[in-house]
């Protein structure tokens, strides 16, 4: 499956991946124990807490939405109104058309109001339509930005040990994240390792993450090192993301299958895999994009 990015998008901050200061490996260190000493204790709850967080929008992601389109409540209110205007039109043309088949006299004829009447019924059908139709895209719109949110939110390690979240990344490098098996990853990371030098000049960097058991993060890295690489730090809320991920891409087992997310520069979800990685066209796709954006920005 070839991954198409879009010019000026995807997203995340390069670090330096190579020996790390021994109290990063600490940190490292502690931080496995921890996972492996409360993941029966805190796993559930920290599940439950994100996935409570992914399903209720708050108000941040709902000024995102506005934001991306404006004019959406001005096209449901047009819509509402002239379904409203519409529905007073069919009544009063229903009503005629009833007193003129009960022999009224003085009414408008029917060869006037029945066609009155049909474009009542057809505004209205097509203001439902309409209105539906913006409902429903507004609804994607608040999930893509939720699960934007869900991802941006989870933390990596950079090389100088430093610990960020995903969205303090956002605009100024891609970030792919390569997530399943332990051994797939590290296998699927080998191969590209031809490729990491002219990944990095097009602001990529690569995010292992193993779900079958706490690997060592140099041995699932593949060799890669430098600024295109970054550790996955916090596993629980990773596989939460992971879980609800695999199901668009329909890898049936996270810690058996493998698959492959591209974050963009602006934070969105990008192009989705699990059909195994062809390094080669990812990076002609990247070639094909501009150094800079018509802003400008790289």
């Amino acid at each position: 499956m070839a991954f198409v990015p879009s010019a000026g998008s995807f997203g995340s901050t390069f670090v330096q991946y190579g020996n790390s200061s021994p109290s990063s490996r600490s940190r490292r260190t502690l931080g496995a124990d921890c996972r492996r000493s409360q993941r029966s204790k805190t796993g559930n709850v920290g599940v439950s807490m994100m996935a409570k967080k992914a399903a209720e929008y708050d108000m941040k992601t709902r000024l995102r939405e506005e934001l991306e389109a404006p004019f959406r409540k001005v096209r449901m209110t047009i819509y509402a109104a002239s379904g409203v205007s519409a529905t007073i039109g069919g009544f009063v043309s229903g009503s005629r058309i009833l007193a003129s088949m009960s022999g009224i006299s003085g009414v408008q004829p029917l060869g006037e109001t029945i066609p009155n009447f049909a474009i009542d019924l057809g505004v209205i059908a097509g203001a439902f339509f309409l209105y539906r139709q913006e409902v429903k895209a507004g609804e994607r719109r608040l999930e893509r930005l939720a699960r934007g949110a869900m991802v941006g939110g989870l933390s990596i390690e950079l090389s100088n040990g430093k610990v960020v979240k995903v969205s303090d990344l956002r605009g100024s490098r891609r970030i792919l994240i390569v997530g399943g098996n332990s051994e797939k990853v590290k296998e699927t990371l080998k191969a590209g390792k031809p490729f990491q030098k002219r990944l990095e000049e097009r602001n990529l960097v690569v995010v292992p993450v193993g779900f079958d058991k706490i690997s060592d993060f140099k041995e699932i890295s593949g060799g890669w090192s430098g600024q295109s690489v970054a550790e996955a730090v916090l596993t629980n809320e990773w596989k939460l993301w992971a879980e609800e991920e695999s199901k668009r891409v329909r890898a049936p087992d996270i810690q058996k299958d493998i698959f492959m997310t591209i974050i963009r520069k602006d934070g969105r979800v990008g192009a989705r895999s699990s059909q195994g990685l062809a390094w080669q066209r990812l990076l002609d796709d990247f070639e094909k994009l501009p150094k800079k954006d018509k802003y400008g920005t790289p």
